[in-house]
């Protein structure tokens, strides 16, 4: 591309706003274009906010702009993808890719074939937090991991600020908690500690929403021989924001993933008895050079875009997280029974 691209969006939701934000301090030329939600004082308010334009189809998004965003639910995710492949035009797909394993598979192949940019929305893989986590985890000072404990918390997204109404429909959202929200989490463990060879999990559905699983805890084996635990929880209490609390044990180093996903701090202490902190813009300036890219998930889109290069993480990364996230489903289908994580094709 000569130019600044144009950008549109499909959906104009929480998530879209969120990446509104980020590509207006991203630094990387752009313009604003068509917008399109099928909800139209969304859609206004929206293109109000960031100088975009509503248009009345998906098609006239893909048509009217250089690079598109998918943030709609779910269920609506690949039929959009293949638009924009029909049309040459790179995009950035919300997580999770697909309702189950099988469509995520289809879309990476698909995505992959068409040579086009793309990216996923696993933005933490870019979050100060986990990359200063990853840093000290992969050092070989720590000794390598042992074991990590992973728990993240939120009210159920139906209420409350998301009002993602959309989240307690499984023919949108495909499932609750773990591959809506923990998807991220999943592919944490994965950024922080290595692949996983297996699981093993249990659900409950104590807000009786069929098919949307609101506490799973699950097990995890390491193919490094690490083991460790993630427990997501959607409760009621709107009191509490989205909160993620991260326990990494190295043989010779404890490291804490508390507070803001993105911010920290990050805490650290070692066999020596030497201990650390890191948070807040002082933690953004020492990771920014750890990013794949750029620091900001949408500013790195729009500049592999633009160059024509990969993005990154591409779907390829948010399938391995697909396969993970199966597993575990398919352990507390079977009460808890322990699952191999598959590497092949699905």
């Amino acid at each position: 591309m000569d130019s600044a691209p144009v950008i549109g969006f499909v959906g104009t939701g929480h998530i879209a706003t969120f990446h509104s934000k980020m590509l207006r301090r991203c630094g990387v030329p752009h313009t604003r274009g068509p917008v399109f939600d099928i909800d139209p004082a969304r859609a206004t308010a929206f293109a109000e906010a960031s100088g975009s334009t509503v248009v009345s189809s998906e098609q006239e998004v893909v048509d009217g702009s250089d690079l598109v965003y998918i943030c709609t639910w779910t269920s609506e995710h690949a039929r959009l993808v293949d638009m924009c492949i029909a049309a040459g035009k790179p995009f950035f797909c919300e997580k999770p890719l697909s309702t189950g394993l099988a469509g995520a598979a289809r879309m990476t192949q698909a995505a992959v074939a068409s040579g086009l940019t793309h990216q996923c929305g696993l933005v933490l893989r870019r979050s100060p937090a986990y990359l200063w986590a990853r840093e000290l985890i992969a050092d070989p000072a720590s000794g390598g991991v042992m074991a990590v404990v992973f728990r993240d918390d939120q009210f159920i997204p139906t209420q409350g600020h998301y009002r993602s109404t959309w989240r307690g429909d499984v023919s949108k959202a495909g499932a609750g908690t773990l591959l809506e929200h923990s998807i991220h989490d999943v592919d944490m463990l994965r950024f922080l500690v290595g692949d996983v060879a297996d699981v093993s999990a249990r659900a409950t559905y104590a807000h009786g929403i069929e098919g949307i699983e609101d506490v799973v805890a699950s097990s995890v084996r390491f193919s490094n021989g690490a083991v460790g635990t993630l427990t997501t929880i959607w409760h009621d209490n709107l009191s509490r924001p989205s909160l993620r609390h991260v326990e990494v044990f190295c043989h010779n180093r404890t490291v804490v993933i508390a507070g803001d996903d993105w911010f920290g701090p990050v805490t650290w202490s070692d066999a020596d008895g030497t201990t650390g902190s890191l948070g807040g813009e002082d933690l953004v300036e020492r990771t920014a050079p750890l990013a794949v890219g750029d620091a900001n998930p949408d500013g790195a889109f729009v500049r592999a875009a633009t160059d024509g290069e990969p993005g990154y993480p591409d779907f390829a990364v948010a399938l391995a997280a697909h396969r993970v996230v199966e597993a575990m489903y398919e352990s507390c289908r079977s009460g808890g029974s322990a699952v191999s994580v598959s590497s092949g094709p699905s």
